[in-house]
């Protein structure tokens, strides 16, 4: 995704969410706080939705917005991108203090994106707690290394900090399965972003 289709898709939700702030997360928030690096350079070239919160939260708002900006519906079908609305009760999992670092999208009254620090700590812990389901066979379909591979090029463009990296996620309150296997994922994050600096 480019910074202009986010654009075009925060225009249509802004539309449809009178009186409600705006809250993007998850890949395609790196575009507010990195507007003018190419996509491929933060690890978003291949990101094709882009995920929401709206405050405050409305069940019938947010099924409105998926039923024409979801996956598969018309606004992906017309455009080729698409948009997640998530329950804004899915933020408490989010590192404490997260609303205090919110970065503003240029352009947009009441539009903020997740610090990007704080969206790689989520991007850890949805890869440590999807393989930890698949691993004792609780069902759930393999994130791959999407995740993985945006933040490796975050820290190779030096957009992120490692050691800001590690010191949020020590704060996060996990229990110990998710701390172990988020562990494993940062394990593979530094292995490739070494692999990839031989390479160069």
């Amino acid at each position: 995704m480019d910074l202009s289709s986010l654009k075009a898709i925060i225009h249509e939700v802004r539309s449809r969410t009178s009186g409600r702030t705006v809250l993007l997360f998850g890949s395609s928030s790196l575009l507010a706080s990195f507007p003018n690096d190419p996509p491929p350079d933060i690890g978003v070239e291949m990101t094709l939705d882009a995920d929401f919160f709206i405050d405050p939260d409305d069940l019938t708002c947010r099924s409105d917005l998926h039923a024409y900006m979801g996956i598969n519906e018309a606004y992906h079908s017309k455009y080729g991108y698409y948009a997640d609305f998530v329950d804004l009760r899915m933020a408490d999992a989010f590192p404490e203090g997260w609303r205090d670092r919110l970065v503003a999208m240029e352009g947009f009254d009441d539009v903020f994106a997740l610090d990007p620090v704080d969206m790689s700590v989520t991007k850890v812990a949805a890869t440590a707690r999807n393989r930890l389901s698949l691993r004792m066979s609780r069902g759930g379909k393999d994130r791959g290394l999407k995740d993985i591979r945006t933040i490796v090029a975050l820290l190779k463009a030096g957009k992120i900090e490692w050691a800001a990296l590690q010191e949020r996620l020590r704060a996060m309150d996990w229990e110990p399965a998710l701390v172990v296997e988020a562990g494993r994922v940062m394990a593979e994050i530094s292995e490739r972003l070494k692999a990839d600096s031989s390479a160069n």
